[in-house]
């Protein structure tokens, strides 16, 4: 199997800007078209980044800039977010990535982002047709996602694309239409997901009011093999559910979350996840959404989360059992075993015969005590983790 770009030990650091300029129909984050003051902003994170880090050991490994349209902030008030996560102990080489709407960006403003200390951008161009845009509710045309992509490359920064498909009436030909024009320009890494149904956006009511139908379940099937195996002929290898990138060039934040690593998420609406030593449980919360109420709170120094919780030793077990399935780098049973104080051959023994009975039906591979998914399992991933819950059986062991 191949080694993970994050250590089991790296710790995230994730701000979150939830403004936008307008609000994308199918868009259920934490998101708002609102004025907005962005060095008053910055303050609330400087402050909540000085509270909170202590309990994250004193050292990030990756920082992520994520909305909203973090894009849309400005890039000196986003310097002295990245300054002051440095003097609290944000690695020097730490990878920093901005999210950016084509829509809001420009060469000079790249060239910004970068001296104030962004080294990788993730740009949501979503599709290269230009019909398909609109109906996503996008302020940009295929045009503008192409020259943004490629002033951000000249800065020097790595570039992630975001690419959504499988919308209703979307044929193959149109999916290689736009996978024609997004290789071309030879991002570094490729996030493509499916168009979902949130419940509570704009599109979610269509879908309740019966005037939106997504696409069939077996025609997006068919799709995401498409899209994978185009990705994979240009050197775009699936590392996760829904990313690909050629080897050494993953997104190491990201990897963090699907690792099951700690991050602390700081902004309104944010999340944080801590696991307990040996795996004993696992600590969740997220900020009070409302980025007004958030704002003040914060610059006074309360920071109450708008929802915490403590996650059990079984449910902690649970989540990284059911991350392992969903990354290349799979499951390492035990290390699952050593983090969590279980007898590894007690594991196996329950385990083993479903975990057998998935690499007969091709959906796994093993190696050593590393589980991981194949080709063909990366389509049924949810449905793996599950199988091996049942089979697990974690209240009998430990």
């Amino acid at each position: 199997m191949k080694t993970t770009p994050v250590d089991p030990d790296d710790v995230g650091l994730y701000v979150h800007f939830p403004y936008c300029e307008k609000k994308c129909p199918y868009c259920d984050f934490n998101s708002h078209v609102l004025p907005h003051d962005d060095h008053q902003y910055a303050d609330a994170i400087l402050r909540e980044i000085e509270d909170r880090s202590r309990d994250y050991g004193g050292h990030f490994e990756t920082l992520y800039f994520g909305g909203g349209t973090p894009s849309l902030w400005d890039p000196s008030a986003v310097a002295r977010v990245i300054a002051f996560a440095r003097r609290k102990g944000l690695d020097p080489q730490a990878e920093v990535t901005l999210e950016a709407n084509p829509g809001t960006v420009h060469e000079a403003l790249f060239h910004r982002f970068v001296e104030a200390g962004v080294n990788r951008f993730s740009i949501g161009a979503q599709s290269f047709q230009d019909g398909e845009l609109v109906q996503l509710g996008r302020i940009h045309d295929a045009n503008t996602s192409a020259r943004a992509v490629t002033a951000a490359k000249k800065t020097g920064a790595r570039v992630s694309l975001d690419l959504i498909y499988a919308q209703p009436k979307q044929t193959a030909a149109d999916v290689d239409r736009s996978l024609d024009r997004a290789l071309s320009l030879e991002p570094h890494h490729v996030s493509a997901y499916t168009l979902t149904v949130e419940p509570g956006t704009a599109l979610g009511r269509k879908f309740d009011a019966g005037t939106f139908v997504p696409m069939e379940d077996d025609d997006q099937a068919d799709m995401i093999e498409q899209v994978t195996a185009r990705l994979a002929a240009a050197g775009y290898a699936r590392y996760e559910v829904s990313s690909y990138a050629p080897d050494g060039l993953e997104a190491r934040h990201n990897t963090v979350y699907w690792r099951g690593g700690p991050y602390l998420g700081v902004g309104a609406g944010a999340h944080s996840y801590r696991p307990a030593p040996g795996l004993s449980g696992a600590y969740r919360r997220g900020n009070i959404k409302s980025p007004n109420e958030y704002l003040s709170r914060a610059l006074a120094g309360d920071h109450r989360p708008g929802f915490e919780e403590t996650v059990g030793r079984n449910d902690a077990l649970s989540e990284r059992l059911m991350l392992g399935v969903r990354v290349k780098w799979g499951l390492d049973l035990l290390r699952l075993a050593n983090d969590a104080g279980l007898d590894l051959p007690v594991l196996l023994a329950s385990a083993g015969p479903v975990i057998d009975r998935l690499i007969a039906e091709g959906l796994l591979v093993r190696e050593g005590p590393v589980i991981a998914p194949t080709a063909r399992g990366f389509l049924f991933a949810d449905g793996i983790g599950r199988r091996l819950l049942g089979a697990v059986g974690l209240d009998s062991l430990g």
